[in-house]
């Protein structure tokens, strides 16, 4: 009898042990995560991994709309008490991963895309941005990815050396059209997974927003985690129904966060937070889109668009659509 008793009273602390972490995922879209492939796409896909992973472990798993790539980074470093992942924009620098508080657990999920819209009749495609680069105002969310990169063009491009880039920030698709709407010269810039059906890109496609691709052969220079996709995509019905309506993008491909094992309070679970590390590094690539939901079967479809080049090329390629009016 004691001996049971005493096996009961282990297992009880197991579970309690299991059931004091939770797993959280953040993604984007903030407030509620509505029209964000972050949150409804690969956050779901990362989600439908996890909960299969934690369910012998008896975890909880979350997955949170929040303010982007930068702020997901941040999140998770700061995290001691529940296991941590965050989506993340692949070449960036995060501050929390070169400080050793967070992990990039992989670097291949679907492609994200940077694009831009805007109402302004004076910028009708992305050389004319780069040419009034003083006078445009870069509509982001505070801590975005989309921040995180108008900074780079900015820092790596030979004709805006010594400027920096004007930003006014707001959150949801609403904030941000308001302030696209009401600002002389405003830009409101998108980079996420290209979502022809719903999301920001394909909103403004519908308020007829000037819609165009990011471009910058600098950045392209210096780092091969960029790609160029002649074809990201931000109008259609649905495949085979419609026009597809696409724009020659810089993309790469997402990031994947967590937080350090060794970090959090909780030493059971640093076991099983290592455990389930392995696992997800040892899936393969098409694991990280989802099976399930709404956009499965439109992120299987966006992927096969997606036209990858030798970064020589692509900078070759990139120089001459940024000279082109297009």
């Amino acid at each position: 009898m004691k001996k049971t008793l005493a096996i009961a009273a282990v297992f009880a602390t197991a579970v309690t042990a299991a059931q004091a972490t939770e797993i959280v995922i953040y993604t984007g879209g903030a407030p509620t995560g509505e029209g964000s492939t972050y949150h409804n796409g690969m956050g779901l896909a990362v989600e439908e991994q996890l909960r299969t992973l934690a369910k012998p472990f008896g975890y909880e798993v979350k997955r949170i709309p929040s303010g982007g790539a930068v702020a997901n980074a941040e999140a998770c470093g700061k995290e001691t008490e529940n296991i941590c992942f965050g989506i993340g924009q692949g070449g960036l620098e995060y501050g929390p991963v070169t400080a050793g508080n967070v992990q990039i657990v992989r670097n291949d999920l679907p492609g994200e895309c940077a694009m831009a819209f805007t109402t302004e009749p004076r910028l009708p495609n992305w050389r004319s941005v780069m040419s009034n680069a003083d006078r445009v105002t870069f509509v982001v969310p505070e801590g975005s990815g989309s921040e995180a990169f108008i900074r780079k063009v900015f820092a790596a491009e030979p004709t805006l050396q010594g400027k920096s880039p004007n930003f006014k920030y707001a959150s949801g698709q609403q904030a941000i059209f308001d302030a696209i709407r009401s600002t002389r010269g405003a830009l409101g810039v998108f980079y996420a997974y290209p979502n022809p059906t719903a999301g920001m890109v394909n909103a403004a496609a519908d308020a007829d927003m000037t819609i165009m691709g990011i471009l910058s052969p600098a950045v392209a220079k210096g780092s091969n985690d960029f790609y160029l996709n002649r074809k990201a995509p931000y109008e259609l019905s649905w495949f085979g129904l419609g026009e597809t309506k696409t724009v020659q993008a810089m993309c790469s491909k997402a990031l994947l966060f967590a937080n350090m094992p060794e970090k959090l309070a909780d030493t059971w679970a640093q076991g099983d937070f290592e455990e389930f590390l392995t696992k997800l590094k040892a899936m393969p690539a098409d694991a990280f889109v989802p099976q399930d939901g709404p956009l499965a079967k439109l992120m299987r479809e966006v992927e096969t668009l997606s036209e990858e080049y030798g970064v020589s090329e692509m900078v070759t390629d990139l120089d001459r659509q940024v000279q082109q009016q297009f």
